[in-house]
């Protein structure tokens, strides 16, 4: 074998490990091309959701849902006609509670019933004398005037009165008159009435 041979035979293996060794080289490259990429995550918490309540008082009373009071001021013994009795009913928001509108109706039973003339303002009650007989007033806005209450429910507030997140209070005023004039047949009787308020909260 002549040396020309051999050298082309040693350059040859030369070339083989060469490319051999850039193979290895480009695999080993491309498999640590691997990169790793930080990460964070944060949280944020809604917090606490909780709902509103809505609670109408009548005169301090009838803390919690419905129920049922009775205001003594309104009642009169031994009416005579020409006599009248007025209460002033606070009608309020309590505290802590969302704001609402309101209306009311009315219904009245017993014997006496046709004869009674009911007043209701958006004011306080007042007193008066006229010729010693007990007459009291009803002062502020009249929202219905002389009605005749009935089993039959009427409104007597119906346009909404609103008590705001700003309006704890307003003072709704009642009056029943037994009219001058009033028949004899309705001596000894006597008759109950009954208002029922309603709330909406505020849209």
């Amino acid at each position: 074998m002549s040396r020309h041979a051999g050298r082309r035979r040693s350059r040859g293996r030369r070339g083989w490990v060469r490319a051999l060794l850039a193979m290895g080289l480009v695999v080993g490259l491309g498999s640590v091309n691997t990169m790793a990429f930080w990460t964070d995550d944060a949280v944020l918490d809604a917090g606490t959701i909780q709902t509103g309540s809505l609670d109408l008082l009548v005169a301090g009373n009838l803390a919690g849902a419905g129920g049922t009071t009775t205001s003594p001021s309104l009642a009169l013994t031994d009416m005579v006609p020409g006599e009248s009795v007025a209460v002033t009913v606070p009608v309020q928001r309590a505290a802590s509670t969302v704001g609402f509108t309101y209306t009311a109706k009315a219904t009245a039973s017993g014997a006496l019933a046709p004869y009674l003339r009911w007043t209701v303002s958006a004011g306080a009650a007042g007193t008066a004398s006229s010729s010693g007989l007990r007459t009291n007033t009803c002062g502020g806005t009249p929202l219905v005037t002389g009605v005749t209450l009935t089993g039959t429910a009427s409104d007597v507030i119906a346009s909404p009165r609103t008590l705001s997140s700003a309006t704890m209070s307003e003072n709704i005023c009642l009056r029943v008159e037994l009219p001058s004039g009033t028949a004899n047949a309705a001596q000894g009787a006597s008759a109950t009435a009954s208002f029922v308020f309603d709330a909406t909260q505020l849209g």
